[in-house]
């Protein structure tokens, strides 16, 4: 099978999996929602976002170390195991020890029992990175859905049962422990692998070098990305954090599900491509299917974001779809932005990838900083400002430094973005002249067919994009269809 061929049917097999999970994060929001309080959603935010940071650290960028290396040793791969084991080992101890300084930053006695509970996450996360990144470069994608969705399903039975039960924050906790523990489990029974002993002679310093980069860039924009959990949990509450929080996970659903796993499929092919034409191809195409899936979804979601999260979150939830909203508006940016991190990682310019990066996301932190004074909606605010100044960034500056030029991938997203621009105004403009006292599920389905009827028209009239979706469906068919 041929390297094209293998990659279009990698990403439908990543998709079809994203999605399957996407079904059962879905189920696990909107029935939690109903049983828990925006408290107790707020109390795991708030800690989800400090130690979070362990996670990044645990990979030490090793992940995609391995991933890129177009060689790499049997001795290389063992010490990488015990490398990253060996780090989330010692952050599982470090993060249990931070537990009481924690809950004395936030005033919030409870979250020293949770923070040391949650500490066993991370030495799991350690162990598994190489396993992961192994069915990564076999390219066993199936096996990486299977495994994903797999830890959700568990997940979602064991954190309902323990919701349903009365457990509050617990069902929470018990939840992100699953999932940890599943993927472990599921990655380990895939690979079937026995490391041997760390080898002081397998030639780690590129590996380590290029890891340091992509942790160091990645803790950046974690950073940036929990800056706004962290400020308005210590500003707000629990509460108002809670709110802001179920808002930013259903909007951070389409990146999950979509441009994530599609890494796992584009980086080991472009790190492959050594025509550059060819190279730039896979690009512009890439950026086209991802532009049209990202940006309609960010635009259907933002201009039905009422009803919609109504639907979700059931009562008790007002001021999410603000947030959402502004949110989705951000995100559009996070989308078009997203090719380029595979030009960094596979060109392995990681260090221009750090520098453009740091510059990117000091201006998000700093308007989120300043947002934060107008609560939730002013967060929110500062970060889609971020977003777009990341892509701003990266299109001007950044990409350009590797070689690549990022004029023919602004290009491929013209159409797509008009076409969500003109999508979100049309149910916007539905949502406000369809009477308010409608139930959820109706309204939903009323604007949905606005736009419904939008896309059809656009698809009659507009000559580009109806060429632009049949060359992506003559993709999906050939990779679905061989």
């Amino acid at each position: 099978m041929s390297l094209g061929k293998v990659a279009a049917r990698g990403t439908v097999v990543s998709l079809g999996g994203q999605w399957t999970k996407f079904i059962v994060q879905l189920a696990s929001i909107t029935i939690l929602a109903r049983v828990l309080t925006p408290t107790d959603f707020g109390v795991m935010a708030m800690i989800l976002a400090i130690v979070g940071a362990a996670t990044v650290l645990g990979d030490f960028g090793l992940s995609l170390a391995a991933i890129q290396a177009k060689n790499l040793t049997e001795n290389q791969r063992a010490n990488l195991f015990w490398i990253n084991s060996s780090i989330g080992v010692t952050l599982s101890i470090v993060v249990y020890l931070l537990a009481d300084p924690i809950a004395r930053f936030y005033e919030q006695p409870q979250l020293v029992g949770v923070t040391q509970a949650l500490a066993v996450i991370f030495f799991m996360n350690g162990v598994v990175v190489q396993l992961r990144a192994d069915l990564t470069r076999s390219m066993r994608f199936g096996a990486l859905a299977l495994c994903d969705v797999l830890a959700q399903v568990v997940a979602l039975a064991v954190s309902l049962s323990l919701a349903f039960s009365g457990y509050g924050v617990w069902a929470l906790v018990a939840q992100q422990i699953c999932v940890a523990g599943t993927t472990l489990l599921c990655s380990a029974w895939f690979v079937r692998w026995i490391p041997g002993l760390p080898r002081r002679n397998a030639n780690m310093r590129k590996l380590l070098s290029f890891g340091g980069n992509t942790m160091a860039t990645q803790l950046v924009n974690y950073s940036s990305a929990n800056i706004d959990s962290v400020l308005l949990g210590r500003v707000r509450g629990a509460f108002e954090l809670g709110i802001y929080d179920r808002a930013y996970q259903l909007f951070k659903i389409p990146m999950q599900q979509m441009a994530a796993p599609m890494t796992r499929v584009a980086l080991p092919v472009l790190m492959k491509l050594e025509d550059a034409a060819e190279y730039m191809r896979y690009l512009v195409k890439a950026q086209k299917g991802l532009s049209y899936a990202l940006l309609m979804l960010f635009a259907f979601a933002a201009g039905a974001a009422d009803p919609l999260l109504r639907l979700a979150l059931g009562e008790g939830w007002d001021e999410a779809p603000a947030i959402f909203r502004i949110l989705a508006i951000g995100g559009a940016f996070q989308a078009l932005a997203y090719v380029y991190y595979w030009i960094f990682l596979s060109t392995g310019r990681v260090d221009l990838h750090f520098r453009f990066s740091l510059v990117g996301r000091l201006i998000m932190i700093g308007a989120i900083a300043a947002g934060v004074n107008w609560g939730a909606i002013g967060t929110a605010i500062g970060s889609s400002f971020g977003f777009f100044a990341l892509w701003l960034i990266y299109s001007a500056w950044g990409v350009p430094r590797t070689g690549v030029s990022s004029l023919p991938i602004m290009k491929s997203s013209i159409r797509p973005v008009g076409l969500a621009v003109g999508l979100f105004s049309v149910l916007l403009i539905g949502d406000n002249l369809l009477p308010d006292g409608l139930p959820a599920v109706i309204l939903l389905v009323g604007l949905a067919f606005l736009g419904c009827f939008y896309v059809f028209v656009v698809l009659l009239l507009v000559r580009g994009v109806r060429a632009d979706l049949i060359e992506l469906a003559r993709v999906a068919y050939r990779a679905v269809g061989r």
